[in-house]
């Protein structure tokens, strides 16, 4: 067992298009673990819909002409939340994973996390507690490529070094600065009451808004923000690249019954007018 009293956890790492806490994501990777034992992973490259700078492709070897091809953040998004659940994420120098997803994935997270740098940080005596210095106090003889699922598998042998099972400090990711869940977003102002009442869902990409802007638009019009299509739902609001899920459960809603108006943005926009 890797922690004395969790057993239930997914290991995860991200690349992404530079350091900044406004990169966007290019790979996401985790690895599941069921009763302290590995089950399943998950791997994939995502578009960052930008090039990637020759420096930032160094670190970690994905270059644009692999990403070109691959699913916009918004299209995958629905299967980075159905993999991950609301498990604990496990991460080093976890902060800045958990910022990213939650900035760049279509509503946030919810999930507790583990940063494993301040495990390493209390048990080792090293001058840099990366995971390649890691790897080399431990003589784990695995190449590091610094993609994400490598650096995933790299992180589960250097705990699995550690001499006994560790007692893990579990922190909250409403503690992150700069991060935004659309359950957070209160009334600032009084735009009007035209979406009282009225539970919203976006999804895709929408212009000339962050997703918190808008969702903030929204809460200003006296409108509740969801991140899921439910009975109560009132618009589920259609930007670029959207994902399919939501619409189609939306569909499925309104066959059944329920009162569900699927409107895209510049029209959602014109009605607060």
């Amino acid at each position: 067992m890797i922690f004395k009293e969790l057993k239930d956890f997914i290991i995860i790492d991200t690349e992404t298009t530079g350091l900044g806490k406004y990169s966007k994501l290019v790979e996401f990777a985790g690895l599941k673990f069921r009763n302290g034992k590995p089950i399943e992973s998950f791997n994939v490259l995502i578009n960052p819909k930008m090039k990637m700078s020759d420096d930032v492709i160094k670190i970690h070897n994905i270059t644009n002409d692999m990403v070109l091809n691959m699913p916009t953040i918004d299209q995958v998004s629905d299967q980075i939340y159905q993999f991950i659940g609301d498990d604990i994420l496990v991460a080093h120098n976890a902060p800045f994973d958990m910022d990213v997803l939650n900035r760049r994935l279509l509503f946030g997270l919810k999930n507790k996390y583990i940063d494993t740098l301040l495990i390493f940080r209390e048990t080792l005596n090293l001058r840099r507690y990366s995971l390649s210095n890691i790897k080399s106090y431990f003589n784990i003889e695995i190449k590091q490529t610094h993609r994400a699922l490598d650096d995933v598998n790299m992180l589960y042998a250097c705990l699995k070094k550690l001499n006994k099972p560790y007692s893990i400090k579990i922190s909250h990711l409403n503690n992150i600065k700069g991060s935004c869940l659309a359950s957070q977003i209160n009334r600032t102002i009084s735009l009007g009451n035209k979406l009282e009442g009225c539970h919203c869902v976006v999804t895709g990409t929408i212009n000339n808004y962050s997703r918190p802007e808008f969702w903030q638009l929204i809460v200003n019009h006296g409108g509740e923000v969801g991140q899921s299509v439910i009975k109560k739902t009132k618009y589920l609001i259609i930007g670029e690249n959207c994902g399919c899920s939501k619409i189609k459960k939306a569909k499925m809603k309104i066959k059944s019954g329920d009162n569900i108006e699927i409107i895209c943005v510049d029209d959602f926009l014109k009605l607060l007018e």
